[in-house]
């Protein structure tokens, strides 16, 4: 993550001055650490990774202000508030950076009409829709029950189908809803009953069928056969998608291709050394 050991060196330094001291500050039984041990041990330690990420930074805002690429202040208080963050130096910091390395990866992903048809064309599956129904249930705890009500929906066709499903059925996802279970796909349906709604046409109401020790009944109210979208219709969703996946990317990759691209002299023999 951007900015945390250089962080961690900036707040040694500035405890303990810029210049290593001899200051003693810690103890352990007799023992004394200086100021001058604990910075030596943090630059051998975080120098390089800090000094590359303070690098990659530098690289990433100049990118940003060649492209024109500006964040504002009110956006770093809106994302750090997203985060549940405090507002401090070192998260003011990072998020800044995550927001400019976010805006150079969107003005970068580019998806072309060939990307988006190839995927499409590989992925037709997920824009498929299989055959759907929409029912409604009356679900009641006895065979003897079921027939009762069943003879009750034949004295009127099944018109008083909303209205039985509200006093009389047990379910209680659909009661209320005078047994509307929504638009389902059929293969979803439980077996006896898809293949019984396999059967039925719109306005039918089947016979009490058991399932798992209970009695239902459906009435079909719409049918939806299966379909496949097209490409022009699903075109922006797909674009939006591939975008989405080079934007992540780009995220990852961009720091590192910068840091690549650059001419990066360093004078530190140590820091050279360690540094990737």
């Amino acid at each position: 993550m951007f900015a945390r050991c250089w962080f961690l060196i900036f707040i040694a330094f500035a405890l303990t001055g810029c210049r290593p001291t001899e200051r003693v500050i810690a103890k352990v039984d007799g023992i004394t650490i200086t100021a001058k041990e604990l910075q030596e041990e943090l630059w051998r330690r975080y120098g390089a990774i800090a000094l590359k990420e303070l690098i990659q930074q530098k690289l990433l805002e100049r990118e940003a202000r060649e492209r024109g690429i500006k964040v504002m202040d009110n956006e770093v208080v809106q994302a750090l508030k997203r985060q549940g963050l405090p507002n401090n130096a070192e998260n003011w910091h990072k998020v800044r950076t995550e927001l400019i390395l976010e805006k150079l990866a969107n003005s970068l992903a580019e998806v072309t009409e060939a990307e988006a048809r190839r995927y499409y064309e590989q992925n037709r599956a997920l824009y498929e829709q299989p055959e759907r129904v929409r029912l409604r249930d009356i679900t009641l705890e006895s065979k003897e029950n079921a027939e009762a009500i069943w003879k009750a929906l034949q004295l009127r066709k099944g018109d008083n189908f909303a209205e039985l499903a509200r006093h009389f059925s047990i379910n209680p996802v659909t009661r209320q809803r005078g047994g509307d279970m929504g638009v389902i796909p059929l293969s979803d349906l439980h077996p006896k009953l898809r293949e019984i709604v396999k059967r039925m046409k719109v306005g039918d109401f089947s016979k009490p069928v058991e399932i798992n020790g209970e009695w239902v009944i459906v009435k079909l109210e719409a049918r939806f056969p299966a379909e496949r979208k097209t490409f022009e219709q699903v075109r922006e969703q797909v674009i939006a998608h591939l975008k989405q996946q080079k934007v992540w990317q780009l995220k990852m990759e961009l720091p590192n291709k910068l840091w690549r691209k650059a001419k990066v002299t360093v004078f530190d023999p140590n820091l050279k050394k360690n540094l990737r």
